[in-house]
């Protein structure tokens, strides 16, 4: 989506102060967890790939609850990039 200048002062004006504030924390680099090009959910397939692992062993890490999946809709799961990330390094999954 291709904004010109005069939209985004436009935009700045019309912010209400909290997204303004908000707006302010991300120029900063505050609040960002991800990189925007990264996925917020990945699939099992995607996730065993980053753990270099089997699906049988991430079943298990789901299992013994290492790992929350994200029910889609019935039998459709998905993983948190950010989670599976943590979990890669070596860091504790924070529960939301």
């Amino acid at each position: 989506m291709d904004v010109t200048n005069d939209e985004l002062i436009q935009a700045v004006f019309q912010a209400e102060p909290e997204q303004k504030s908000r707006a302010l924390r991300i120029l900063q680099g505050e609040g960002i967890p991800l990189r925007i090009d990264e996925p917020l959910l990945l699939t099992m397939g995607e996730a065993t790939r980053l753990l270099n692992t089997s699906r049988s062993t991430l079943w298990r890490i789901l299992k013994a609850g290492r790992l929350e999946p994200v029910e889609l809709y019935p039998g459709s799961r998905r993983l948190r990039y950010a989670d599976v990330v943590a979990l890669a390094s070596g860091e504790e999954v924070s529960r939301g």
